[in-house]
């Protein structure tokens, strides 16, 4: 298993990268899919499961990330440590107050594969439901429109023959 440096990223860092992208990309679809068609609501369930795992995943992420954040590949510029700062502070965020939502809602407990994370509130609590009714889906486009971002300037420095994406994707030496 291969550590961070200061060229490449390590195995776990990759392996975080690529895990997590794949469950944005679920939650885009299942999102962009029930707001094209109400018929697709019925994925909120692994929508949550889903972003239940990715607050683990954002948690054991950033942990790694201070612990290895001399052991890096340089993050750029200004704009670039801001923009990295920005999708962390989203992929905290989305989660976080999906789940105020979930649990301020009263509607239920949140269950995953028949396991009981979060039980429901005994009553509506109305703060919660309204900061995650407000900030949830909004605060989730924009990480969307962030990550995308992040991956067109990924492409553009590769074509400019930067290599950034063989820090995360390429082979290590």
């Amino acid at each position: 298993m291969k550590s961070d440096n200061a060229q490449y990223y390590g195995t776990i860092s990759r392996a975080l990268h690529w895990l997590m992208a794949l469950c944005f990309t679920f939650m885009l679809g299942t999102a962009v899919a029930w707001n094209m068609n109400e018929e697709y609501f019925s994925l909120m369930n692994y929508h949550k499961a889903m972003g239940f795992l990715l607050m683990i995943l954002v948690v054991v992420r950033v942990i790694w990330a201070i612990k290895n954040r001399h052991n890096r590949p340089t993050a750029g510029n200004i704009l670039v440590k801001l923009g990295h700062g920005a999708l962390y502070f989203l992929m905290i965020l989305v989660p976080l107050v999906g789940l105020l939502r979930q649990y301020g809602s009263a509607r239920g407990d949140l269950s995953i594969f028949g396991i009981t994370l979060l039980p429901a509130a005994p009553e509506k609590i109305e703060w919660m439901n309204k900061l995650g009714g407000a900030l949830h889906g909004e605060a989730a486009w924009v990480l969307f429109a962030l990550a995308g971002g992040h991956i067109l300037f990924a492409i553009a420095h590769q074509i400019r023959g930067e290599k950034i994406i063989n820090r995360m994707a390429g082979p290590r030496k």
